[in-house]
């Protein structure tokens, strides 16, 4: 009885614990100077942006689930939010 109860929390923290993890947004190195940048899932971002502003877009043929349509890094004023919509 004890086993079974240990081995039903163990997998309870280990989807908690990947569930944790996709919910985070990897972002570019602060010194990244590439246009490209490929993030841990495998989709692909193109750097953009006004002067003194940093954006990656997804190039869209490379989208998975779990991406966000863009990252934020250094922008104007706040306009956009961390990163845009997560796919699913």
């Amino acid at each position: 009885m004890i086993s079974k109860i240990l081995s039903v929390a163990a997998i309870g923290a280990t989807v908690m614990l990947a569930t944790q993890a996709a919910a985070s947004v990897a972002k570019p190195p602060v010194g990244h100077q590439g246009q490209w940048w490929t993030n841990p899932l495998g989709c692909e971002y193109s750097r953009a942006g006004r002067p003194g502003e940093t954006m990656w877009f997804l190039i869209i043929n490379t989208a998975k689930p779990g991406c966000p349509t863009y990252i934020a890094g250094k922008t104007w004023g706040g306009i956009y939010r961390e990163h845009g919509k997560i796919l699913k």
